[in-house]
């Protein structure tokens, strides 16, 4: 991931076109945090800042993740980049 222009590559091959604002925001998140695990609620902190008390449904949030995962193996299919950790999160995968 380039932060700085928002781009995104696999295997030197860049997204196009690019990820939505929310994708492109939840894959950010799951790069800065590599290694770790992010939970919903960071999900739903940084794809929907301004949603705070008006509550994000859990289908909103795994329809996000469908997207994002649907969007990153149209470049590598054999790869699962975003990873469901049940009970968790998700977290980067690869």
């Amino acid at each position: 991931i380039d932060t700085a222009s928002r781009r995104v590559f696999i295997n030197q091959v860049e997204l196009d076109p690019p990820l939505s604002p929310p994708q492109y925001r939840l894959l950010e998140l799951l790069y800065l945090n590599a290694g770790t695990i992010c939970t919903r609620e960071q999900v739903i902190d940084t794809v929907w800042p301004d949603a705070y008390g008006e509550g994000v449904s859990e289908q909103a949030i795994d329809a996000l993740i469908r997207r994002l995962r649907d969007r990153l193996s149209d470049l590598d299919s054999k790869m699962d980049y975003v990873v469901t950790v049940r009970g968790h999160g998700f977290r980067l995968g690869g």
